[in-house]
C-alpha cells in the first residue's frame, strides 16, 4: 500500500494550487476544470473546489515536506512574502531543522531538513 493523494479542497482552488506551485517550485496540471493536481515525488497534492470553507483547526496535522536546506527554504519564502506568519526555523533535540507556516486557507505547512545523526 502506498498514499497516493492528499486532497485540499478550497472556495478559491485556484488561488490555493498557485501559492503551491510557488512554494514547492512545482507545476500544476489541471486535469478538468475545478481539479488540478501537482505531484510531489510520489504524492499528488488535489486542489478542487468546495462552496463553503471548514475553518482549519489550528491544533490539527498539516504537510510536512522533507527539504536539503531548510534555512535557505525559510530566506526564499520570506523573501517572496509567502511565509509572513512562518516561524524562524529551529532545530530540534532528536535531530531535525524546521520551520512552519500557513497556506492561503490556513493548512499548516512544514518543511523541515534532517542533520547530520537525526534519528
Amino acid at each position: 500500500m502506498r498514499l497516493n493523494c492528499i486532497n485540499l479542497v478550497s472556495t478559491e482552488p485556484e488561488r490555493l494550487r498557485s501559492f503551491y506551485a510557488m512554494v514547492l517550485q512545482e507545476p500544476y496540471n489541471e486535469i478538468v476544470p475545478g481539479r488540478s493536481e501537482i505531484l510531489v515525488g510520489e504524492v499528488k497534492l488535489v486542489f478542487t473546489r468546495t462552496s463553503v470553507q471548514t475553518p482549519v483547526n489550528p491544533d490539527s496535522c498539516g504537510l510536512e515536506f522533507a527539504v536539503e536546506d531548510v534555512d535557505a527554504q525559510y530566506r526564499r519564502l520570506k523573501q517572496a512574502g509567502v511565509a509572513a506568519g512562518c516561524t524562524e526555523p529551529v532545530t530540534y533535540p532528536w535531530g531535525w531543522r524546521a520551520f512552519g507556516f500557513c497556506d492561503p486557507d490556513g493548512n499548516h505547512i512544514d518543511f523541515v531538513q534532517q542533520l547530520d545523526g537525526g534519528k
